[in-house]
C-alpha cells in the first residue's frame, strides 16, 4: 500500500534532515516508520506551494488550491494522509482519486473560530474524508458533538515524539525552569507571575507574538527563533519545564497546544508541571506530571516550588514521564496506531 503524507508546510527537506540524524522526527507525525508495519509511505510537496508567493493573494489562492490539485498529483497513491481539512476530502471524490485520511490537530479551533458559511463547508469536507484521526479523546468528542460526525467516522490516535533525539538525562538540581511553545493558547503571563519571587532562573523559548503585552520579572529570559538542538540542551539543564495553557473559554491557539512540548520534556526525564485542559488529559497519566488550574499563578508557583523542593518525588515523576513516552508516546508508537487506521479504511 502506497500512501502520501501531505503536510500543511513542506517537509522532503525536514525528512532529509530527520534521515540524516539532525533534527527529531515529531513533524513528519509517524510517516518514516510506517515500512516497518509494511507501509510504504513517502512525503509529498505540492508542485502548486513549491516556491513563495509574491503577494498575500497569491498565498492566500495558492494555500488553497493545492487541496484541489493534490488528489490528482497523486492518483499512484492509496491513501493521502494529511491535516488539510478544508477541500481535499471533497477534491478526492473524484474517481480515481486516493482515499483521506485527515489528521487533525487543530480542527476544534477551527470550528469554533469559523463563520456559517465555512462551517457548512467544513462540515461537508469532512464528511467526505475516508476517515479522521484525532489527538485527543475530547477532540474527538468535540467533533462528533459539535459538528456533528458520526462516531465511527472519527478516531483518537495519540500524538507520539522522537524519544532518541529528545534524550533522556538525570535532572540538574540547581537548574532552570523551563517553558516552551509558540502555539498562541500558551499562558507566558500566568508563568511570568508564578515565577515573580523564586531564587531560581526561568528560560522562555516561544515566538515575539506569544509575548505581545506580557511582563515577565527579572529572573525569567527569553529565547526566541531556536533550533532544535538549542531546545534539547535547555531541556537537559532545566530541573523542572512548565506547561502554561490558557483556559478552555480562551479561543486563542489551537486544542492540542502543549502536547508536543509536554512529551519532550517527559521524554528528556523532566519534571513536569502542566495546566489542566481536556485535551491532555489523555497524556497525562498518574504519576507523569503536577497538574495545576489555567491562569492560576499561585497553584503554578506553589507546584513549581514542590517540583524543586522534592528532588525524590520529582525524579520519580520524571522517570515515570519518560516511561510513559517509550510505551506509548514514541513516534514510532503513533506510526503503528496509524497503519491500523490506514488499513481499516474506509470506516463509513
Amino acid at each position: 500500500m502506497r500512501v502520501a503524507f501531505v503536510y500543511p508546510n513542506p517537509r522532503s527537506e525536514l525528512a532529509r534532515s530527520v534521515a540524516a540524524g539532525l533534527v527529531p522526527d515529531t513533524a513528519l507525525l509517524g510517516q518514516n516508520h510506517l515500512r516497518a508495519f509494511g507501509i510504504d509511505a513517502f512525503v509529498h510537496d505540492s508542485r502548486v506551494r513549491r516556491r513563495t508567493p509574491r503577494s498575500a493573494l497569491v498565498h492566500r489562492v495558492t494555500w488553497h488550491l493545492r487541496e484541489l490539485v493534490v488528489p490528482l498529483e497523486l492518483r499512484d497513491a492509496d491513501v493521502v494522509v494529511s491535516p488539510l481539512a478544508n477541500l481535499l476530502p471533497l477534491a478526492a471524490r473524484v474517481p480515481g482519486s486516493p482515499r483521506v485520511l485527515i489528521l487533525s490537530y487543530h480542527l476544534v479551533a477551527a470550528w469554533s473560530r469559523a463563520g456559517p458559511m465555512r462551517r457548512r463547508l467544513l462540515r461537508a469536507s469532512l464528511r467526505s474524508a475516508d476517515g479522521i484521526l484525532v489527538s485527543s479523546t475530547a477532540a474527538r468528542d468535540h467533533l462528533v458533538s459539535q459538528i456533528g460526525l458520526p462516531p465511527e467516522h472519527v478516531r483518537v490516535a495519540l500524538l507520539g515524539v522522537d524519544g532518541e533525539w529528545w534524550r533522556s538525562t538525570p535532572a540538574p538540581r540547581d537548574g532552570h525552569v523551563l517553558t516552551v511553545g509558540r502555539d498562541l493558547a500558551r499562558d507566558y503571563g500566568t508563568f511570568g507571575e508564578a515565577m515573580a519571587g523564586l531564587d531560581r532562573r526561568g528560560i522562555v523559548v516561544a515566538k515575539e507574538e506569544n509575548l505581545r503585552g506580557v511582563s515577565l520579572p527579572a529572573n525569567v529570559e527569553v529565547r526566541l527563533n531556536v533550533e532544535p538542538a538549542e531546545v534539547r540542551e535547555l531541556y537537559a539543564g532545566a530541573s523542572c519545564v512548565v506547561i502554561p495553557v490558557r483556559p478552555a473559554d480562551d479561543t486563542r491557539g489551537t486544542e492540542n497546544s502543549g502536547t508536543i512540548a509536554l512529551l519532550e520534556a517527559m521524554a528528556c526525564r523532566r519534571p513536569v508541571v502542566v495546566s489542566e485542559r481536556a485535551y491532555l488529559r489523555d497524556y497525562v497519566a498518574p504519576g507523569t506530571a503536577r497538574v495545576v488550574p489555567p491562569a492560576d499563578p499561585v497553584a503554578l508557583r506553589d507546584a513549581i516550588s514542590a517540583v524543586l523542593d522534592d528532588h525524590g518525588a520529582a525524579a520519580a515523576m520524571a522517570a515515570a514521564g519518560r516511561r510513559a513516552v517509550e510505551e506509548h508516546h514514541s513516534t514510532r508508537r503513533l506510526a503503528e496506531r496509524l497503519s491500523g487506521a490506514v488499513e481499516d479504511l474506509p470506516w463509513h
